[in-house]
C-alpha cells in the first residue's frame, strides 16, 4: 500500500505525543488499539475505494443471486479481517514508540 509509511508515522506521533496514556498496562493498551481502531478506518477504507471497482466487476460475473451475496459477504469479511489486524498491528507499534520515549522505567 502506497500509504503505508504515513501511518506508520501517524502512530509513532501518536505515541510521543500521548506517551502518558499509552502503557504496557491493561488500559494503556486498550487506549492504544482504540486509536489504532479510529486510525485504520481511513486506511481500510482506502484499500476499500481501490478494491472496489475490481470488486464489482467480478460481482457481476458471478452465476447467481446467491453467490454474488456470499461474494458480498465474504468481501466485508476480509475488509473486516485487515481492520483488525492493522489495528493490532498498529497498536503494538504505537506502544512500542511510547516506550522508546518513556524508557524502559516502569511509572
Amino acid at each position: 500500500m502506497r500509504f503505508h509509511f504515513w501511518y506508520v508515522l501517524i502512530h509513532i506521533g501518536l505515541g510521543v505525543v500521548g506517551y502518558q496514556y499509552f502503557t504496557f498496562t491493561n488500559i494503556g493498551g486498550i487506549y492504544a488499539f482504540g486509536v489504532s481502531l479510529f486510525v485504520q478506518a481511513y486506511a481500510v477504507f482506502e484499500i476499500y475505494r481501490e478494491a472496489n471497482p475490481r470488486f464489482q466487476m467480478s460481482l457481476s460475473e458471478a452465476e447467481s443471486v446467491k453467490a454474488a451475496e456470499q461474494m458480498k459477504v465474504d468481501f466485508r469479511k476480509r475488509l473486516a479481517r485487515v481492520w483488525f489486524m492493522r489495528s493490532c498491528m498498529y497498536a503494538l507499534l504505537t506502544l512500542l514508540s511510547t516506550m522508546a520515549v518513556r524508557g524502559s522505567s516502569v511509572q
